[in-house]
């Protein structure tokens, strides 16, 4: 702790502490409170985004080993269009913490350049909704996992001012007003010995 004045301004000096201290926990609780309210919401999209993921997976692998079966191994090369996917991760920010909202995937929905097979077509179809959800499962498991660490350190930053701050600057502020006490009660003694002294004839 900072070196404070001392006598009155001491403890108008802690008290303005104190008080400062006690605003800013109950803005930290109230960001904690929002924080875990969005973090039970990231995890159960990051559940359903994940299960949906590993559903459209399964459903690429069966449509693909449908499609190698019939047209065998030589039509999955000749079902490349050669073009780049892209990708664009879309921010999103709640209490100061700023996370991926969503992550779109781009791939030019274009047909192979050589004749593939009737059974690729879907396969191709179910291979772009697996990585379209894979992108999703992406974006709100690394949401999830912002959010977490804030609510860590949030909570930390609420202990360090409950468990140190306040009980240092409250003891003080104890400390300063015991001594302001003392000291005037020996001022009113002294005070009332004088004036005992003046009354005298």
């Amino acid at each position: 702790m900072s070196a404070r004045p001392q006598g009155r301004a001491g403890r108008l000096w802690l008290r303005q502490r104190v008080t400062a201290a006690e605003a800013a926990l109950d803005l930290l609780e109230r960001k904690l409170g929002i924080l875990r309210d969005q973090q039970d919401e990231l995890h159960r999209l990051a559940g359903a985004t994940g299960e949906e993921w590993e559903r459209r997976c399964r459903e690429a692998d069966r449509l693909l080993t449908r499609a190698t079966l019939l047209g065998g191994r030589r039509v999955l090369p000749l079902s490349s269009t050669g073009e780049r996917a892209g990708l664009t991760v879309e921010q999103t920010t709640l209490m100061g913490v700023t996370y991926p909202r969503r992550v779109v995937f781009d791939l030019p929905d274009r047909p192979a350049p050589f004749p593939s097979g009737i059974a690729l077509a879907p396969a191709r179809r179910a291979c772009r909704a697996a990585l379209e959800a894979a992108c999703a499962h992406a974006a709100a498991a690394a949401a999830a996992a912002a959010v977490d660490a804030e609510v860590t350190a949030t909570r930390q930053r609420v202990r360090a001012i409950e468990r140190r701050r306040l009980p240092r600057l409250r003891a003080a502020l104890n400390e300063i007003e015991v001594a302001l006490e003392e000291r005037e009660r020996e001022d009113g003694a002294r005070l009332r010995l004088l004036a005992g002294h003046d009354d005298r004839p």
